[in-house]
C-alpha cells in the first residue's frame, strides 16, 4: 500500500509540475504575442506612437513644437486656383478601428506666411475655407475654427476644403495647427497637436522624378517608422531592405494587392519591392516598417531607393 502510495503521489507531482510549466509557457508566448501586436500598432502615417488624433496631411508634433513640415501642393498648368482638403481624426490614421476614448475638443488655425517665414496679414480674392458647416474668412491673415469636438468612442473626422489664389505660387504659405482646446482634451492626445506648413508651386507636366523618405528624423523611442515615397510621373519604385533590421507592414502590401510584388533573397535575407505608380492616380504611398529587434538603433535603417520611369 505504502508503494502505491509513493508512486501516485510521485507522478501526481510530475504531471502537476507538467501543467503548471505548460501554463506558464503559454502565458510567456501569449505575452510575446501581445507585445509583438502592440509594437505594431506603435506606428502610423499620421498618428505617431499609437496616439489617436490624427489628420491625412497634418502631421503628428509635440505642443512645444513651432516649426514644421512643409507640404507642397501643385496648380494645374493654367489654373486660377487650387483646391486641397484637410481632415482631423480622433483614429490613429491608417487604423480607423484605433479609436480615441475620450472626446476631443480643438481649435484649428490657418495662418498666411509669407515664404521668409513672416506674418501675411493681406487680403486675397479666391481664398476661402469650407468644412459641412459653412464657411470660414481670414482676417489679418489669420483663420480661427474654434468649438471643435471629435466625439470619444466613435470614428469621428471633420474635414475642411481650402481654396487659394494663383497669386500664392511660390510667394505665400498657409501654416495649418490643429491644437487641443482644453486641458482633457490635451490629456486626452498625450499632449500633442497636429500642424504642417503648405507650399503652392506650378505643376510641371514634364517633371517625372519619385523619391522615398522616412518620415522620422531619428530612431530613438520608436518601434517603427513610417517611410513616404512621393513624386510626380509613371514608372516603377524599388524598395530594397535587411529582413533582419526591419519587416514591412503586411497590411500595406494587402490593402496594395502587392504580395506578388515583395520578393526576399533567402541567401541574403534582403528584401525587394516594386510598386508601380503614377501620380495621376495617386501622388504618395505612406509605408509602415517595424523593428525586428528590441534595441534601439542608434540611426534610421537603410532602405535603398531606385525610380525608373516609363519610356
Amino acid at each position: 500500500m505504502k508503494k502505491f502510495y509513493n508512486f501516485i503521489t510521485k507522478h501526481l507531482l510530475t504531471f502537476v509540475f507538467a501543467v503548471t510549466a505548460a501554463m506558464l509557457a503559454g502565458v510567456v508566448c501569449y505575452a510575446a504575442y501581445t507585445n509583438l501586436n502592440s509594437v505594431k500598432r506603435v506606428v502610423s502615417t499620421h498618428g505617431g506612437k499609437g496616439t489617436a488624433f490624427s489628420s491625412n496631411y497634418l502631421i503628428l508634433v509635440t505642443g512645444e513644437t513651432e516649426k514644421y513640415e512643409l507640404k507642397n501642393i501643385s496648380f494645374s498648368e493654367n489654373a486660377e486656383n487650387a483646391s486641397f482638403e484637410i481632415n482631423v481624426c480622433n483614429y490613429v490614421q491608417n487604423n480607423p478601428s484605433e479609436v480615441n476614448e475620450l472626446s476631443i475638443s480643438y481649435n484649428l488655425t490657418l495662418s498666411l506666411v509669407n515664404t521668409d517665414g513672416s506674418a501675411n496679414t493681406g487680403s486675397y480674392e479666391g481664398l476661402t475655407v469650407q468644412d459641412k458647416n459653412g464657411s470660414y474668412s481670414f482676417t489679418n491673415g489669420v483663420c480661427t475654427i474654434s468649438g471643435k469636438t471629435l466625439i470619444g468612442k466613435t470614428k469621428s473626422v471633420d474635414t475642411y476644403r481650402i481654396t487659394v489664389p494663383k497669386e500664392f505660387i511660390n510667394k505665400i504659405n498657409i501654416r495649418a495647427v490643429a491644437e487641443p482646446a482644453d486641458e482633457a482634451s490635451g490629456s486626452a492626445v498625450n499632449g500633442y497637436k497636429l500642424a504642417r506648413d503648405f507650399t503652392f508651386s506650378q505643376y510641371n507636366a514634364s517633371a517625372t522624378t519619385w523619391t522615398g523618405a522616412f518620415s522620422e528624423t531619428t530612431s530613438a523611442g520608436y518601434d517603427g517608422f513610417n517611410y513616404v515615397v512621393k513624386g510626380l510621373g509613371k514608372g516603377t519604385v524599388t524598395l530594397s531592405w535587411d529582413s533582419a533590421v526591419l519587416e514591412i507592414s503586411n497590411v500595406f502590401i494587402e490593402i496594395n494587392g502587392l504580395q506578388g510584388s515583395l520578393t526576399k533573397d533567402s541567401g541574403t535575407g534582403k528584401c525587394t519591392l516594386t510598386i508601380k505608380v503614377d501620380s495621376d492616380v495617386r501622388k504618395r504611398h505612406d509605408i509602415q516598417f517595424y523593428k525586428t529587434s528590441e534595441p534601439d538603433y542608434e540611426q534610421l535603417p537603410q532602405i535603398e531607393f531606385s525610380f525608373t520611369a516609363d519610356s
